[in-house]
């Protein structure tokens, strides 16, 4: 997907229909999207590469056959020029979340500059209502406040990224490039309190429930508000 991020802002006022209807219908297509997604069980069935990366956060993410490893990502532009960049991707066999929060900012015509958020939980900081299999997140940057990361059970720490394991029987689950210089951690278990990141995709695989999912498209000139906004949050992987 190209990046459709950038521009001035354009503030709106009052009503205008001609304005507001670019909006609706990304709106709509984004609710559609994602029910179709949530009918089929599958909340990505392919991975989607993102010129501008996501903001996301969750209050804790939890684990089992936890791999955190280097690869690349690889894009085509409409001009047919291939970019790469480096990512850390974070894949666990199941998991479960304390909420979840996404947004991107995007340039619609007309409009300008508006916030898509996708955000799930029952705002309860004591439970993790969020589940989901066979997951993998391709990360730009990651941190974990607080308590910050906690790994269980047999860890290997500084293994290559190609031998990481996060599904029985399945060799290189994250899709890692071979070679020296790409390496990674392989957990049994683990807990990352208050992450905070930037996500360029994401492929989940098995099952997934949202409660209490909700969509909204909202212009930056009306109050659109991402999911953090403190600079210095996450800490860049090298590129």
């Amino acid at each position: 997907m190209d990046d459709f991020s950038g521009g001035a802002d354009h503030a709106a006022y009052g009503t205008s229909w001609r304005r507001a209807l670019p909006l609706m219908l990304l709106a709509l297509a984004a609710m559609a999207a994602t029910l179709v997604m949530l009918k089929q069980q599958v909340f990505a069935a392919a991975v989607t590469y993102q010129g501008t990366a996501a903001k996301f956060s969750t209050g804790r993410v939890t684990g089992q056959d936890i791999g955190l490893g280097m690869r690349q990502l690889s894009s085509k532009s409409s001009g047919g020029v291939v970019s790469t960049k480096n990512v850390l991707s974070a894949g666990f066999a199941v998991g479960s979340l304390d909420g979840f929060c996404l947004s991107q900012v995007q340039n619609v015509p007309v409009i300008g500059d508006v916030v898509i958020k996708v955000r799930a939980g029952d705002g309860n900081a004591a439970t993790r209502e969020i589940s989901a299999a066979n997951v993998q997140f391709d990360i730009a940057s990651l941190r974990g406040n607080g308590t910050g990361v906690n790994l269980d059970g047999r860890v290997q720490i500084g293994m290559a990224s190609q031998d990481i394991t996060t599904l029985p029987n399945t060799d290189n689950p994250l899709g890692a490039p071979t070679g020296i210089g790409w390496w990674g951690i392989d957990a049994t278990a683990g807990d990352i309190f208050n992450a905070k990141g930037f996500l360029y995709d994401a492929e989940i695989g098995g099952p997934l429930t949202l409660p209490g999912l909700a969509i909204t498209v909202v212009p930056k000139a009306a109050g659109g508000t991402e999911c953090w906004n403190t600079i210095g949050d996450a800490v860049p992987v090298p590129h």
